[in-house]
C-alpha cells in the first residue's frame, strides 16, 4: 500500500492526549486577572440560565436592534440604504 490515493489512505481514531505545557486551571494569570474586573458576572450567569432557544431568540433581537440602528445612521447621513 505505497500508493498515497485518498482511497487508500486508512484513517486512525484521534488519540487525545493531556498537554503538559498547559498551566492547570486554577493558576494565576495577571492578564485574565486584569479582565475579571470589567466583567459584569451576574449577566454571565443570567445567560447561562437561559435556554438554548432563548439564547438564541435574545441574539435574533439584538441583531434586530443593530441592524435598525446601522439603518438609521444611513438614512441620517443622506446616504440611501442598500437593497431597499
Amino acid at each position: 500500500m505505497n500508493n498515497d490515493t485518498p482511497d487508500e489512505i486508512e484513517e486512525s481514531p484521534p488519540v487525545y492526549r493531556p498537554l503538559p505545557e498547559l498551566a492547570p486551571p486554577d493558576a494565576f494569570d495577571p492578564v485574565v486577572e486584569a479582565y475579571k474586573k470589567d466583567i459584569d458576572r451576574t449577566l454571565l450567569r443570567e445567560n447561562l440560565r437561559l435556554t438554548v432557544d432563548e439564547r438564541f431568540r435574545k441574539l435574533r433581537s439584538f441583531m434586530k436592534f443593530a441592524h435598525g440602528i446601522r439603518g438609521a445612521a444611513t438614512r441620517k447621513d443622506g446616504i440611501p440604504k442598500k437593497g431597499g
